[in-house]
């Protein structure tokens, strides 16, 4: 008898649920009428219009979608100010460069001055490189253009942002192992430095 119970117990229990379900899907496809509201841009806004959703689609479809602008992305000018005018003030060939260390830093999230000051630890701001463009000691690679070089280090500091190494002193023992206690704090200094 217990065992009939729990067999009849199952199968109510399953179609129970069936029947939920499909309930539950026909609430969802039943389409409910939306309506909206429009004001009329070329005459009053006191002119307003109210259609259902069938009409909205009918004249969504038959209007012409015209883009007028579209943002560009403008970096932080106060930020590329403080890098250029830090690396202008050592006669750095990297001061030219400055707003594509934020557009970089903005694209990757990390910091916008610390591809800039670890190039003025490891060249002098790009016054003297061991390979052409690679003002960061970034390996032992060969760069076409400071901007190659600066969206490639800037990928490269992303990295390890990633991990959790969010600072010149986290990343030190890995990017700079022979004296990284040194590094990571003058890095962090050039980076303070420009903010004044």
């Amino acid at each position: 008898m217990k065992n009939l119970l729990v067999k009849g117990n199952k199968a109510l229990a399953i179609i129970t649920g069936t029947i939920f379900f499909g309930m539950l899907l026909n609430n969802i496809s039943i389409s409910t009428p939306v309506n909206y509201v429009e004001a009329n841009q070329i005459e009053e806004i006191g002119m307003l219009s109210s259609a259902t959703s069938i009409e909205m689609e009918e004249k969504l479809s038959a209007q012409e979608i015209a883009v007028y602008h579209v943002p560009t992305y403008v970096p932080d000018p106060v930020q590329v100010e403080q890098i250029r005018r830090y690396l202008s003030n050592r006669n750095a060939p990297l001061a030219d460069y400055a707003q594509e260390f934020v557009m970089a830093a903005d694209h990757y999230g990390i910091d916008y001055r610390i591809v800039a000051a670890i190039s003025v630890m490891e060249s002098n701001g790009g016054r003297k490189t061991f390979r052409p463009y690679n003002a960061w000691g970034w390996g032992k690679m060969t760069f076409e253009s400071w901007e190659q070089g600066i969206w490639t280090v800037s990928k490269g500091i992303a990295g390890y942002y990633s991990r959790g190494l969010t600072t010149p002193k986290l990343m030190a023992p890995y990017y700079c192992p022979p004296n990284a206690e040194s590094w990571g704090n003058k890095v962090s200094f050039v980076m303070y430095e420009m903010t004044l």
